[in-house]
């Protein structure tokens, strides 16, 4: 799926924020997205300084976003995600 796809997908689903100000790259968003946390919504700059594309930021802001990018199944992909963090940490213990 082409990271267009995806957005279009967010839309429907109301996951994505249009941000319509002119900002700057130099401080303006990351300054708005560090104001959002990891469950905040993809953010669209539409009118950034000096550029004339739209910049997203945000895209893989939660776990259940970057499985729907990958189209895995989030209970799965979480289970084994734990999993391995719990392997890496009795490696790390054993040392």
């Amino acid at each position: 799926m082409s990271l267009r796809e995806f957005l279009v997908q967010m839309e429907k689903q109301k996951q994505v924020l249009h941000v319509e100000e002119n900002v700057s790259t130099r401080f303006d968003i990351s300054h708005i997205t560090s104001r959002f946390n990891n469950d905040g919504p993809i953010l669209l700059f539409e009118n950034v300084e000096n550029f004339e594309t739209k910049v997203v930021a945000n895209v893989s802001g939660t776990r259940n976003r970057i499985c729907r990018a990958l189209n895995v199944d989030s209970e799965g992909t979480l289970r084994e995600s734990d999993r391995c963090l719990a392997l890496a940490q009795q490696s790390q213990d054993s040392d």
